[in-house]
């Protein structure tokens, strides 16, 4: 008798349709990471100078944000810049007094630091960006270095 050779079925298999679908999608996101948001990191066109006001903090944290250290987002670890300068002043209440004015006292071992950070940047005419953050004055911001971790608000930015 000859040998029977048994023809399989094949079909539409669901399994190896969303297999293919997901490599499809993996290998759609890297080329649109490499291709399109790298190359908006390659086009910082400009230098700025932005300055962070941290209020109501200790001496260590002040020596912490020492110049020539580099300044990193917390939430995104980006790369803000270096610190160029430091400005130290005492953080001050208002206390009444017993004459019935209300004036400004200095608070001990409190103070305000204005870091003042230097960094490539991409200028639009509608934004300014470091990485994927927007620079704005008025903005919160929390920033780290290897030392620290503050937040703060954006109180100046200069574009270079």
């Amino acid at each position: 008798m000859p040998d029977k050779i048994e023809k399989r079925k094949t079909g539409f298999n669901f399994v190896d349709a969303i297999i293919v679908c997901l490599v499809v999608t993996l290998l759609a996101a890297g080329v649109y990471k490499l291709f399109f948001v790298n190359r908006g990191l390659a086009a910082q066109n400009g230098e700025i100078e932005f300055k962070v006001l941290i209020e109501e903090v200790r001496q260590p944290t002040v020596e912490g944000f020492q110049e020539g250290l580099t300044v990193r987002d917390v939430d995104t670890n980006i790369l803000l810049g270096t610190i160029v300068n430091t400005e130290v002043l005492p953080y001050q209440e208002a206390v009444p007094t017993l004459d019935g004015k209300i004036v400004l006292a200095d608070v001990p071992e409190k103070y305000n630091v204005i870091v003042t950070a230097h960094a490539p940047a991409i200028i639009t005419d509608n934004n300014i960006t470091i990485g994927n953050k927007e620079i704005k004055t008025g903005a919160e911001i929390s920033v780290k270095t290897n030392l620290v971790t503050s937040s703060g608000i954006i109180y100046g930015v200069t574009i270079k």
